[in-house]
């Protein structure tokens, strides 16, 4: 994985994104190539990443959660979301 990674800029990164360093990081450490102070430093870095990920497709759900379609598939109403919890990352 050549390209660092700032932790305070993780919860920029849209899901796709995480998702393709969270792998980076995944094959880094399977290779076994990896140095162990190295290798610790990753491990808290995915698991930012994945926290982050969660937290991206926890919100995706409750958007469609929110959204109500009719029997013709019009959608009749989107409940109000309430984003007051955003700091958990």
């Amino acid at each position: 994985m050549n390209k660092k990674i700032d932790h305070n800029k993780i919860q920029d990164l849209d899901f796709e994104d995480a998702m393709d360093q969270l792998n980076k990081i995944i094959q880094g450490l399977e290779s076994g190539e990896v140095k162990l102070s190295e290798s610790v430093e990753k491990f808290e870095l995915g698991s930012e990443l994945a926290k982050h990920c969660k937290k991206l497709l926890d919100d995706a759900e409750t958007r469609i959660n929110s959204i109500k379609i009719d029997k013709m598939g019009d959608i009749i109403a989107e409940q109000e979301i309430d984003n007051s919890d955003e700091s958990d990352i």
